[in-house]
């Protein structure tokens, strides 16, 4: 599986998510960059307590000028009572093959049995498609610090892209 770097063209894709029916990612950079949030699940202790602080920064995401699109391989219909009961405000892409996950490196083995795991981590793709900053977890528990991330980000959107 490939993983993607910065400088690399993101891979466009259109996937279900929960607000707006469809989610196409090349039509969501034309307004302003979009950064993607891969994790493994909706409802484990981790991810529940990374889905609350996610919520704490909604207005600092918002402030960047970046559009924030939670992705995993939870169904539609999951993600949408994921939303309610973690007071997400933040849309949630249904990945339930894995493509997308697979398309931007975030896809690890599951040590204990067969299959996979989307991993934890953050891709940053710019207006022109390009990817702008990419962070993935050593292992799924793993958690980037998200006062940090958002300053890292500002700091890339106020250079040009080349």
């Amino acid at each position: 599986m490939k993983k993607l770097h910065v400088g690399d063209k993101a891979p466009d894709f259109t996937m279900p998510c929960v607000k707006g029916g469809s989610f196409t990612l090349s039509s969501e950079v034309r307004e302003q960059p979009v950064l993607l949030y891969f994790y493994p699940s909706n409802y484990g202790l981790m991810c529940t307590y990374y889905s609350e602080k996610m919520n704490e920064f909604i207005d600092d995401f918002k402030d960047a000028r970046i559009k924030v699109f939670h992705v995993n391989p939870s169904s539609v219909e999951d993600h949408a009572k994921w939303m309610d009961r973690a007071s997400s405000e933040y849309d949630h892409i249904s990945d339930t093959g894995q493509e997308v996950s697979r398309m931007y490196g975030m896809v690890v083995n599951d040590f204990d049995g067969p299959g996979s795991i989307t991993n934890r981590g953050f891709v940053l793709i710019g207006k022109d498609m390009s990817i702008r900053y990419v962070w993935r977890a050593e292992i799924p528990v793993d958690t980037r610090d998200l006062r940090e991330l958002i300053a890292e980000i500002r700091k890339i959107l106020k250079h040009p892209q080349r």
